[in-house]
């Protein structure tokens, strides 16, 4: 496996060099005035919706509004589901030392909570611990919002347990059971690496499949080792696009190549958009990409979009969905293109 992953890295690197170079020059170009919006009508794909009617997504369940990854952050997310008009979770999963999936971002505790106090060190890897050990910890120590720390410093019985370590599956059952009978959709990511990456692979399958929730489920792993042990273990899962894919993807729409020519399996482009140097590099906003996708059934879905402009921006282009940490913000920039 590895040996063929190798190869495959190695073939897309000589691609890339010998097609992106003469590109360059014209990568951050934007779409051509009047480009047209083609509306796939006829798609299969469940995750492409109707024009100007992107998901909005909370990314990593909120983070602008509520400690990221938390129940605290769920829980606001649906006691406020009127105003916040959240369609998709987005959050990020790893496996602990006794093998539960939970939920964290980086791949330590270091930059969300007290983990270095608590350890007196750093580096504390959500590998290292159980899921009770992990349970000392205050997700909500380093969260900032209007210039303040609301949750810094809580220890011990003082930290609620909403800002402790959770689940996969608690995080999903608490979902799944104050819905209100909506089928709210999942964007879950597995940060966990190698033979940790492939556990939380299993995990997570498990976790979805016995629930049923495989159509509304979309998972995604920037490792490309867990990424083809998923994709060859588990075909049944919805996936989004690995980076080496994303990359070649770029290349054909740029060329204009048939795309059937890959067969590619993936249902979803999960790429970034924002006023950066990026877009003056590589536009992944625009109308071409976002037709081009569709016109193979690939849904497009960007993150992180936290400012209305780059939202209503790419609602006018045809995104298929918005990952956010201010859902409100891009839930109201939606409604004001339609």
């Amino acid at each position: 496996m590895q040996i063929f992953l190798t190869l495959r890295n190695i073939y897309h690197s000589i691609l890339a060099i010998v097609v992106i170079i003469p590109l360059m020059l014209n990568m951050g170009a934007a779409d051509k005035p009047g480009t047209p919006v083609i509306v796939n009508e006829n798609a299969q794909n469940p995750y492409i919706n109707e024009y100007k009617n992107p998901d909005v997504s909370a990314h990593r369940s909120g983070a602008g509004i509520a400690p990221q990854n938390t129940l605290m952050a769920f829980e606001k997310v649906i006691e406020e589901k009127e105003t916040l008009g959240v369609d998709t979770f987005e959050f990020d999963v790893q496996i602990t030392a006794d093998g539960e999936l939970i939920l964290l971002h980086n791949l330590t505790y270091d930059e969300t909570s007290n983990a270095v106090e608590e350890f007196g060190r750093e580096n504390v890897y959500a590998s290292e611990l159980t899921f009770e050990e992990a349970q000392v910890l205050n997700l909500g120590e380093n969260f900032c919002i209007d210039g303040e720390y609301p949750y810094r410093g809580l220890r011990g019985d003082d930290i609620p347990y909403n800002l402790k370590v959770a689940t996969c599956e608690s995080i999903i059952d608490y979902i799944e059971s104050h819905s209100d009978g909506k089928k709210y959709r999942y964007i879950i990511e597995i940060k966990s690496k190698g033979t940790d990456g492939m556990k939380a692979a299993d995990k997570l399958y498990s976790i979805v499949d016995e629930r049923g929730m495989k159509d509304r489920v979309i998972w995604a792993t920037f490792q490309p080792d867990v990424s083809l042990y998923m994709e060859k273990k588990y075909p049944d899962m919805p996936r989004s696009a690995g980076v080496v894919e994303v990359l070649q993807f770029y290349i054909y729409c740029r060329m204009n190549w048939d795309l059937n020519d890959l067969d590619v399996s993936y249902v979803a482009l999960q790429i970034p958009y924002g006023k950066s140097a990026m877009n003056n590099f590589i536009n992944l906003g625009t109308r071409q990409l976002i037709n081009y996708a569709h016109k193979y059934d690939i849904a497009v879905q960007y993150w992180t979009i936290n400012e209305a402009e780059d939202v209503k921006l790419l609602t006018e282009n045809g995104a298929d969905c918005v990952m956010t940490d201010y859902p409100q913000m891009a839930y109201e920039a939606v409604r004001s293109c339609q």
